[in-house]
């Protein structure tokens, strides 16, 4: 019998399938105009006919993503474990940073391009910005929502604070913690691609704003179809490593939910 993920990959490589088709046979019945609603063969098209082009420019945008995540990932962690930790960062860092979750990041987008000008650093700035919050939030509820009898009984066996952060408090909040860099992987790259909108001279979001201007609709459209790729690997490779590291994990443990 086939496994539940071949099922599921199968319906969904199904769902696809039927969706494009759909889509073809429309456009193709209703003589839709490619620069209004293009054809899935005008897509392929266009990303075959500017391979190198899209490369380009999507190396640009993966690069300034990947760095954003990555130094968001770890101010989050290292601010995450210190707010748990210290109760005097918890009762003054804490309440301003959840403060600046509610602020707009993308707002800032302008004022940011202002103070780091158009290159690649006002885009990996803003990232860290957008993909900070949800990682550092889901860490501190992580290293909080720790048993309390396995904190008792480390304590009996006279572990040092140490020993009980990083043999029980931070495995605990592993769950949580790749939750939230699901998230804000995603918050990352949309946050780089509308640094690019802006202001920018090369990335995915400014081949965007080029080729719409030039009403070239087939070309946006394979835009869109790399950058949502990108975003379902980023998804489902962080998966595969939640479900790797945490083998040990119930199901909504594994989730970074607690039940």
């Amino acid at each position: 019998m086939m496994g539940e993920r071949t099922v599921s990959a199968l319906y969904a490589g199904g769902t696809l399938v039927f969706v494009l088709l759909t889509w073809q046979f429309a456009v193709t019945v209703l003589n839709v105009p490619a620069y209004f609603i293009p054809a899935p063969t005008n897509v392929v098209t266009a990303l075959i006919r500017g391979r190198d082009l899209y490369a380009a420019h999507f190396m640009v945008t993966l690069w300034s993503t990947l760095v954003a995540f990555g130094v968001a990932f770890l101010l989050a962690l290292l601010l995450g474990a210190l707010v748990s930790e210290v109760r005097f960062l918890e009762r003054t860092l804490y309440p301003m940073l959840v403060a600046l979750q509610s602020m707009p990041r993308i707002a800032l987008a302008p004022i940011i391009i202002v103070w780091f000008g158009f290159g690649p650093t006002s885009k990996i700035v803003l990232g860290i910005l957008s993909a900070f919050f949800p990682i550092f939030l889901n860490t501190v509820h992580g290293l909080k929502v720790v048993d309390s009898d396995q904190i008792a009984l480390m304590r009996s066996f006279r572990a040092t604070r140490s020993q009980i952060f990083w043999k029980i408090k931070l495995p605990n909040a592993l769950p949580f913690l790749l939750a939230g860099a699901n998230i804000g992987i995603i918050f990352a790259i949309l946050a780089v691609i509308v640094g690019e909108f802006l202001g920018a001279n090369k990335g995915m979001g400014y081949l965007i704003v080029n080729q719409s201007s030039q009403m070239d609709t087939p070309g946006v459209f394979a835009n869109i179809v790399l950058l949502s790729a990108t975003g379902l690997v980023f998804h489902y490779g962080l998966q595969a490593l939640r479900n790797r590291l945490l083998f040990w994990a119930s199901g909504s443990e594994a989730a970074g939910t607690s039940a």
